[in-house]
């Protein structure tokens, strides 16, 4: 990894007082120790290979950070228009009775296993879309059956019916951080991707880059940076840049602080969001993940490949919005599992941090409680 920051006065971190945060939240880093999530790996592989072995279809069912980082690693890992078994689709990450309707009509007369992953087990979308696939297995396979086609990932056993496999989320470890528990892993293994090397990667990560980006984006916030822009190259990393919106807004969105996050895919947005990158407000930065590219399209009227060209239009877009776009930049290698874990816990270690720096408290999210109890209200009435 090559972090290319703009000059500007970074400060520097408190280490005592950061020692001391890590501390103070010693119940919600389990993320942290690598080593300990990675003594469940086996148990994962094999329920990984049973799942693939006995379905056509595998649906993961979940909300937020129960299926995000999931899905940010298996799309961002697999190649484009690749058909592989089992067909892998997410569900319960919305309300929408027309994607569910459809999605059953689809799968009715194939072999399904699902994984139910919630924490509390109390999350609304996933709860209410879960009851109705169960009640649509339940027309499929008998009640023996069923034990051996749902998995539960889970915050306690509460929540798991006698006769069903289960995986714990450990208790120190949040949704949008749960990527390298079983919430993440089982769906990744399943997709054929290898967690050990996603795991060894994550070791990798680099504290001090960490430090670095955390301070990068405090600084920019104390000058008035309203809005950070999630700027990748490659259309895959769409669902990477949806799990880093989750990840930084709702862990330092708080008292009135933060950088509200969005994403753009370029070149694509370059011919509409680009105008207002441009020309618009200045209150905006960018942060750019290029990953080294060896894919090679020959392009005869530039004697070069079109990788060269993306290259190209990124250094031009830095060049054409770095007078008025601070542009950060973050350089990886090929995109294979190592390099995904590597950024993946740099951007976990950098959120947490960049919480200390802010002053809040980068692991709760008491403001997404609050539709859900004006939700309840409304449908208890």
């Amino acid at each position: 990894m090559e972090l290319l920051i703009p000059k500007v006065n970074l400060g520097e971190v408190n280490e005592e007082e950061l020692t001391q945060f890590w501390e103070q939240y010693r119940n919600y880093v389990g993320w942290r120790d690598l080593e300990l999530l990675s003594e469940k790996n086996k148990d994962i592989k094999e329920k990984s290979e049973f799942i693939v072995q006995n379905c056509d279809v595998f649906l993961v069912v979940g909300i937020g950070g129960s299926y995000v980082g999931a899905r940010a690693v298996i799309d961002a890992l697999q190649p484009y228009f690749e058909e592989k078994k089992p067909e892998i689709y997410y569900v319960g990450n919305s309300l929408s009775s027309e994607y569910l309707y459809n999605l059953k009509e689809k799968i009715r007369h194939k072999n399904v296993i699902i994984n139910y992953v919630s924490k509390s087990g109390k999350t609304l979308e996933s709860k209410i879309v879960f009851a109705d696939l169960q009640r649509f297995m339940a027309e499929k396979y008998d009640e023996e059956e069923m034990k051996k086609r749902i998995v539960y990932t889970v915050g306690n056993t509460n929540i798991v019916p006698d006769g069903y496999d289960y995986f714990l989320i450990p208790d120190d470890v949040g949704g949008r951080f749960s990527v390298f528990t079983p919430a993440g892993l089982l769906p990744i293994a399943v997709a054929g991707i290898d967690i050990e090397k996603l795991l060894q990667g994550a070791a990798k990560a680099d504290i001090q880059d960490a430090q670095k980006y955390a301070l990068y984006r405090w600084a920019m916030e104390k000058d008035d940076i309203a809005i950070e822009a999630f700027v990748v190259y490659e259309p895959k990393l769409f669902y990477f840049i949806e799990w880093l919106k989750q990840l930084y807004a709702e862990s330092l969105g708080k008292a009135e602080k933060g950088i509200f996050p969005v994403g753009l895919i370029n070149t694509t947005d370059l011919h509409s969001l680009g105008q207002f990158l441009q020309e618009g407000r200045k209150n905006i930065m960018e942060t750019v993940l290029i990953f080294e590219d060896q894919t090679e399209v020959l392009v005869p009227e530039y004697n070069c490949f079109l990788k060269d060209i993306n290259a190209v239009a990124q250094e031009a877009n830095t060049k054409a919005h770095q007078e008025r776009v601070p542009n950060l930049l973050i350089k990886m290698g090929i995109l294979n599992e190592v390099e995904i874990g590597k950024l993946m816990q740099f951007f976990m270690l950098a959120c947490a941090i960049n919480g200390f720096l802010q002053d809040v408290n980068p692991f709760d999210q008491e403001g997404v409680e609050v539709y859900k109890k004006e939700m309840q209200a409304m449908l208890k009435s």
